[in-house]
C-alpha cells in the first residue's frame, strides 16, 4: 500500500497545518498500518519528527513538474534513483535535472493506491498559484486510474478568479471524497462548481482532534486572555485595524486582573504571529520569548489551557481553543477570514464569536463586550464546546473510514501477489531524508 500525501504545508512553520498533517498521517497509519505514507515536504527532519509513520517525499521534484518541464526521452528509473540524480544534477546546474525530477513526481503519483490532500484553505483567490498547484497535482492523480483522489478537511473559497474556477469545475467534481472543515461557505461553493452531493461529508477541522486530545480537566481557576494579532496580505488586518482590539484587550485584563498571553499560529517570514503581537499586545517579553522556542502544536495548546478566553486573527488559534472549550472571539477583515471564522462558529455554536473589523463601525467596543460576557460565562460554555469538539473528530474518523472503504474497493497499481508490505525502520527513514534533502545538505 503506498500513499501520496499533498500537504498545506511544505516548509512546516504554522502550528495549524502540522497539526492537520498529523491527524491526517495518524488515520492513515492506523488504517494501513503497513502502508508508506509519501508526505511532500520541504523539511524532512522536521517532518520527520511531527509525523514519524510517514516518509519524506522532496517538494522540489513537484516543484520542478508544475513548471511544465519536459520528462520525455528518457527511461523509466527508479524514484529514489531518479531523486538522488536529481540532486547530483542540480548541483552542477545541469537542466536535465527538471526532466529527471519531472518524471521521478510523475512516476510517485502513478505508484499511489491513494492521492490524499490534507486539511487546508488554499483552494482560494487568496493564493492563486498554490490553489493552481494543488489543482494540477490532483489532475495528475485523476489521469492515473481509478485510484481513490481525495481531499480531506477543507475549506474552500472565496473563489471569483475565472481561471480557478474552471480548473477547479475541471477537477473537484471527479474527485472521490471531499471533507470539508465547515459548511457555510464550502458546500455551497463545491455545488456551484459540480461535485455531487454524496461526494461531499462535513468533518470539521482535522485539528481539532489533537488538541482536544490535550484538553485539561477542569478551566483555569483564574485563567488568562489569549491573543494573537494575524497582519498578513490575505488577512485584511493591519496594526491601525487592530490597535483599537489591542486597547479592549489591554482595558479587558485590567479589569479582569488576568494577564494576556500569546497564542502565536504561523512562524512564516512576512507574517509572524509574534511580531504582530509584540507590537500591539500587552505581553511580558518572558512570555514572548517562552513562545518563540514552541516547535510542536501541542504547546500551543497547552498555553491555551491557561486561557479563560482567546481573542485572535488566526484561524487556527481558534480551532485548538474551542477543543479545549475556551470561548473564542475571531477578528475578520477579509472575506477570506469571514468564511473561516463564520464557518467555525457555525460548527461549535455558542461560546465563538465573530467581528468583523472591516464594517464594524466600533470594533474595539464589540470586543469589549464579548470579552466581558465570555469572562463570565465562560466555564459554563466549556461542556458545550467540548461535546461540539468530540462530535466532530467522530465525524472526521467516520470519513477516514469511507475513505478506507473506497480503498479497499479500488483496484491496485501494484500486483497484490508481488508486493510485500512496505515496512519503514529508522535507518531506512534516515537514508531517505539524506537523499531527499533540499539542497543535498
Amino acid at each position: 500500500m503506498r500513499i501520496l500525501v499533498e500537504p498545506s504545508d511544505y516548509v512546516l512553520r504554522n502550528f495549524g497545518d502540522m497539526a492537520m498533517l498529523q491527524a491526517a498521517v495518524r488515520r492513515l497509519a492506523e488504517a494501513w498500518p503497513d502502508a508508506r505514507i509519501d508526505v511532500l515536504t520541504h523539511d524532512p527532519e522536521r517532518l520527520a519528527t511531527l509525523c514519524p509513520a510517514a516518509t519524506p517525499l522532496s517538494g522540489r521534484a513537484r516543484d520542478l513538474w508544475l513548471r511544465g518541464r519536459p520528462v520525455r526521452g528518457a527511461d523509466r528509473t527508479d524514484l529514489r534513483s531518479s531523486l538522488r540524480a536529481c540532486v547530483q544534477y542540480l548541483r552542477r546546474g545541469d537542466r536535465t535535472a527538471s526532466r529527471i525530477a519531472g518524471r521521478a513526481f510523475r512516476d510517485q503519483v502513478a505508484s499511489a493506491d491513494l492521492v490524499l490532500v490534507t486539511g487546508m484553505g488554499g483552494i482560494t483567490d487568496a493564493f492563486p498559484d498554490y490553489a493552481t498547484g494543488v489543482l494540477e497535482t490532483l489532475k495528475l492523480a485523476l489521469a492515473n486510474g481509478d485510484r481513490p483522489v481525495a481531499m480531506m478537511g477543507q475549506g474552500f473559497g472565496p473563489l471569483e478568479r475565472a481561471d480557478l474556477r474552471s480548473l477547479a469545475a475541471d477537477v473537484l467534481p471527479r474527485l472521490h471524497l471531499i471533507g470539508l472543515r465547515e459548511q457555510l461557505a464550502s458546500r455551497p461553493l463545491l455545488q456551484q462548481l459540480g461535485v455531487a452531493e454524496d461526494r461531499i461529508v462535513v468533518t470539521g477541522d482535522d485539528a481539532i482532534e489533537m488538541a482536544h486530545a490535550h484538553v485539561t480537566a477542569a478551566p483555569p481557576s483564574a485563567g488568562a486572555i489569549g491573543v494573537n494579532f494575524r497582519v498578513a496580505s490575505y488577512s485584511g488586518a493591519d496594526d491601525a485595524r487592530l490597535s483599537a482590539v489591542a486597547a479592549s484587550v489591554r482595558a479587558a485584563a485590567g479589569r479582569a486582573g488576568g494577564d494576556v498571553i500569546p497564542v502565536p499560529i504561523s512562524s512564516v517570514p512576512g507574517e509572524e504571529d509574534l511580531d504582530s503581537i509584540r507590537r500591539l499586545a500587552p505581553v511580558a517579553e518572558a512570555e514572548l520569548l517562552r513562545a518563540r522556542g514552541w516547535t510542536s502544536p501541542a504547546q500551543v495548546v497547552a498555553q491555551l489551557n491557561r486561557c479563560r478566553l482567546l481573542v485572535t486573527g488566526s484561524y487556527h488559534a481558534a480551532v485548538f481553543a474551542l477543543s479545549v472549550g475556551v470561548p473564542t472571539i475571531g477578528l475578520a477583515a477579509s472575506r477570506y477570514y469571514e468564511d473561516k471564522f463564520y464557518g467555525l462558529a457555525d460548527m461549535f455554536g455558542a461560546g465563538c464569536a465573530v467581528v468583523d473589523l472591516s464594517h464594524s463601525p466600533a470594533p474595539g467596543e464589540q470586543v469589549a463586550e464579548y470579552i466581558d460576557v465570555f469572562w463570565e460565562t465562560g466555564p459554563d460554555l466549556r461542556p458545550r464546546l467540548l461535546s461540539a469538539a468530540v462530535a466532530q473528530i467522530e465525524s472526521g474518523r467516520n470519513a477516514y473510514r469511507r475513505l478506507a472503504g473506497l480503498v479497499a474497493a479500488s483496484p491496485s497499481p501494484h500486483h497484490a501477489g508481488e508486493r510485500a508490505p512496505l515496512r519503514r525502520t529508522a535507518a531506512r527513514r534516515g537514508s531517505m531524508i539524506g537523499a531527499f534533502r533540499p539542497g543535498g545538505r
